[in-house]
């Protein structure tokens, strides 16, 4: 039972179905029943003096989701679809100008779903999730190098992107919650990885290069840890590890004699997340590779290496001028060390906004011998032969030489 004032009218409060109140109406009999009916939002105009449909005119038909009333059944709470503004102004909710609410994450989504088929970069994106996906993966990279003060803008960006992406592929934020809500807020990658850590807890197994510098990992592992590295010759990829100094040895590791001492060759580029994921107890490989990635690892011990620097490379006799980019004239550079390339340009105050990165994964020296794309790349340099052959030479150091380190890396506590 309803209990409607002297006027024979009780307020309605109109909800957003994503939780928002988009404003307050009238209703009294008439009203009501008129909205079951159509199951749209018949209101009392108290300045007519009659009941009318809400968008009659305007066309923001509000399609009824559900009903209920108060406590004291004193008023109603009408829950209506979110897809057309509620008030005169064409604004959402009435009360959007006396204050400003922060939408939620329904909310927001389906704001951005709302522009899927708009020819715009928001609806191109949404018809096109793959697109939208290939972004996350850049926009990652960039949350990755970014310094704390653009860490906002740069997981907006991030973040937008991946909201077009599941609307482009159809997942909703409440699929989202509701799978959130199934795993209880705990993802079931954690415990997987618990239970695989656990079988293996005896057993050290370190991640070493397959390819360049291996004569430096092997050397730092013998010189400064103890292990005497044995690889196979020609393709094979067997690859063993002798304790050839247990006092060295015993300094990094806890190890008992019934222990296994296991060398997994990998690309430096997969160590980071093998750490992460406890697939591995250990890594052996430069600093350069790790510090590009997030911080899933702690140094147990380092060295320097004398002979390798990273540098930043243009064409032979090139005319660099940072202080002619612009948010509108950015030059392109090929970065396989992202953060340490963005680190550098903070330092020589380049406004991140004038130069785009691209992240690529290897021989970064080709983005500047082959097409006029890009500007700069950056590269470990050693000898400097690769630079010559291809006409290429140093624009500026980024880390010199004997201030890279080669470091044995554990897991964060």
């Amino acid at each position: 039972m309803i209990n409607f004032n002297d006027n024979g009218t009780v307020s309605g409060i109109i909800q957003d179905v994503n939780g928002p109140v988009k404003g307050l109406c009238y209703m009294n009999r008439e009203s009501i029943k008129q909205t079951c009916k159509h199951r749209k939002l018949y209101r009392y105009a108290r300045k007519l003096g009659r009941v009318i449909m809400k968008g009659e005119t305007s066309g923001d038909v509000q399609h009824i989701i559900q009903i209920s009333l108060d406590c004291d059944s004193g008023a109603m709470l009408i829950t209506v679809d979110s897809k057309k503004p509620f008030c005169h102004t064409g604004n959402h909710s009435c009360f959007c100008i006396q204050a400003s609410i922060k939408a939620n994450l329904a909310t927001l989504t389906e704001h951005i779903k709302s522009k899927i088929n708009d020819d715009s970069y928001t609806g191109i994106m949404q018809r096109n999730p793959q697109l939208a996906l290939a972004k996350v993966m850049e926009e990652f990279w960039e949350v990755i190098a970014s310094h704390q003060d653009y860490q906002v803008s740069e997981c907006s960006d991030l973040f937008v992107h991946l909201v077009m992406y599941l609307n482009g592929i159809g997942v909703t934020m409440e699929d989202i919650f509701n799978e959130l809500n199934a795993q209880r807020w705990a993802p079931k990658i954690c415990s997987k990885q618990n239970e695989i850590s656990d079988k293996k807890s005896q057993e050290i197994i370190i991640r070493i290069t397959t390819s360049k510098y291996t004569d430096k990992t092997d050397r730092f592992a013998e010189e400064q840890l103890g292990i005497k590295i044995i690889r196979q010759s020609g393709r094979s990829l067997c690859i063993k590890g002798d304790i050839a100094d247990r006092n060295k040895f015993c300094k990094y590791f806890d190890h008992d004699e019934n222990g296994k001492l296991s060398l997994f060759p990998s690309k430096p580029k997969d160590m980071p997340w093998l750490l992460a994921s406890k697939r591995v107890t250990h890594l052996i490989t430069f600093e350069t590779v790790v510090k590009n990635y997030p911080t899933v690892y702690t140094v147990l011990h380092e060295a320097a290496d004398p002979n390798i620097c990273l540098a930043l490379l243009c064409r032979k006799g090139a005319c660099i001028e940072p202080e002619k980019w612009t948010h509108q004239n950015k030059p392109l550079i090929a970065a396989e060390h992202v953060s340490h390339v963005t680190r550098f340009f903070e330092q020589i105050n380049i406004n991140p906004s004038t130069y785009h990165l691209d992240r690529v994964t290897g021989s970064s020296e080709g983005y500047l011998v082959n097409t006029d794309l890009y500007l700069l790349a950056d590269a470990i340099v050693e000898s400097g032969r690769t630079l010559e052959e291809n006409n290429l030479e140093i624009w500026n150091v980024i880390i010199p030489k004997g201030q890279i380190h080669i470091a044995l890396y554990g897991r964060c506590n």
